[in-house]
């Protein structure tokens, strides 16, 4: 009697067993407006970046670690219950860069400590309400885990330990940091739930467009859900990349990890109705907060540029953006401070004229166009448009020369192919216009 008085025994156990098995999990996190939350976001990564050098292609070794702190308000949220606008007060954007051994740290300023961000329809913008970033702090808070899309890692149906979903295009889009996306082969899966907690497992692959070029990512990640307070308070993020060279980027093959960690909290001072008063209403700042702020490397002139203009190449010498619309290479170009001549004066036209036919690497074939044009503040600047070749490349240029009211002087260079000159448009004459001389 005792084996079958055992197995008798067994039968419950059985069954709670089978129940729990089977019982369903709603993993739902509905975000609200006004909601608030604390993340801590460590992030290391290393990997290489890949050149063409000599005909070669050469690998750099590639390192960084970067540290976020920061308080995040929901101002509006899209119907799927994704936040589509926050604004965040920064206790602390850090990150570390090594390139070849050359490390770089970069900063938040003290003065850009409340950022705004959005996504809307599927443009992501970060911006201060307090004025243009520079291009060193628009990618330390644009390019961190994006939290508006964490709880898109969230089934949106009951589930039982072991189901699995697939995480939707647009929170695919987001966490993989895609301008577009190509395919999505992300998924999510209840792993278990004990001691309050569901573990769900994220991985699987996607590919899409960025700065152009072709970028794939091959992600593994566990999520921590908190069952009691229905809410995701912990993630590590692992993603590898896989990136081909773009108009403005080289080839890199990287591995990250990403630790986030989050927390609600009652509406700090710093995010309270009072502290965002400066914040614009709606999805379409003004222009002017937009622009990246950026200086020469010898701080002889700066500059304010809307974002489609990339940096691809900083010297003592020189400074070099490429224009890049939908992924597409329209315009390069070249800034170079020139000779300093006298308070009030500047080099002449014939001057400017020489040096131009003699540019290295430059044939001239036609003057297109040559003048004078209107400037204000004591400014002096002169244009010629010209075609000809360069490196053997048929192209046409812009070339500036604009002088300061102090004799500074710098002479821009825009290069594009032929067929790309009426996409510039008069971008050229917008970022000329935005050129300043910073006193020393």
């Amino acid at each position: 009697m005792t084996i079958w008085r055992f197995l008798a025994l067994l039968v419950p156990f059985w069954l709670i067993a089978s129940v729990a098995g089977a019982q369903t999990h709603t993993l739902m996190e509905p975000v609200k407006p006004r909601d608030c939350f604390h993340y801590e976001i460590g992030m290391t990564l290393k990997g290489e970046l890949r050149i063409n050098k000599d005909g070669k292609t050469a690998a750099i070794p590639l390192a960084a670690k970067a540290e976020h702190l920061f308080t995040e308000r929901v101002l509006d949220v899209k119907e799927n219950g994704l936040p589509s606008k926050v604004v965040r007060n920064y206790e602390l954007a850090r990150s570390n860069i090594a390139v070849d051994g050359q490390a770089t740290l970069h900063e938040l300023s003290s003065g850009r400590k409340l950022i705004v961000a959005q996504r809307a329809p599927e443009k992501f913008l970060c911006y201060s309400p307090a004025g243009p970033l520079t291009r060193d702090e628009v990618e330390l808070v644009s390019e961190h885990f994006d939290t508006l899309a964490l709880t898109g890692l969230l089934p949106e149906k009951e589930v039982r330990v072991g189901d699995s979903w697939k995480l939707s295009n647009e929170v695919a889009l987001a966490l993989g940091q895609f301008e577009a996306l190509i395919s999505n082969d992300l998924t999510a899966k209840l792993e278990s739930v004990a001691d309050g907690f569901a573990i769900i497992a994220v991985g699987g692959k996607a590919q899409g467009i960025e700065l152009g070029a072709l970028a794939k990512i091959v992600v593994a990640g566990t999520a921590r859900y908190e069952i009691l307070h229905k809410r995701l308070v912990h993630l590590e993020w692992v993603q590898k990349d896989e990136r081909d060279q773009g108009p403005a980027t080289p080839a890199c093959t990287v591995e990250a990890t990403t630790i986030v960690k989050r927390a609600a909290i009652e509406t700090p001072k710093e995010l309270n109705e009072a502290a965002l008063e400066s914040v614009p209403q709606g999805f379409e700042p003004p222009p002017a907060l937009t622009l990246v702020y950026q200086r020469d490397a010898k701080d002889r002139f700066d500059l304010a540029v809307t974002r489609d203009w990339s940096l691809v190449a900083q010297t003592d010498t020189h400074l070099v953006l490429r224009l890049i619309e939908r992924g597409e290479l329209v315009a390069q170009v070249s800034m170079t401070a020139w000779n300093k001549a006298d308070g009030g004066k500047h080099s002449s036209a014939e001057e400017f004229k020489r040096a131009m036919a003699e540019a290295p690497g430059w044939n001239l074939e036609e003057v297109l166009e040559e003048g004078e044009l209107p400037a204000e503040n004591g400014r002096w600047l002169f244009r010629i448009i010209a075609r000809g070749a360069l490196e053997e490349v048929k192209v046409v240029q812009h070339f500036y020369l604009l002088a300061g009211p102090n004799g500074d002087q710098v002479l821009i260079a825009f290069t594009m192919k032929p067929g790309q000159a009426a996409k510039l448009g008069s971008k050229d004459l917008t970022l000329v216009g935005s050129i300043g001389f910073p006193k020393k």
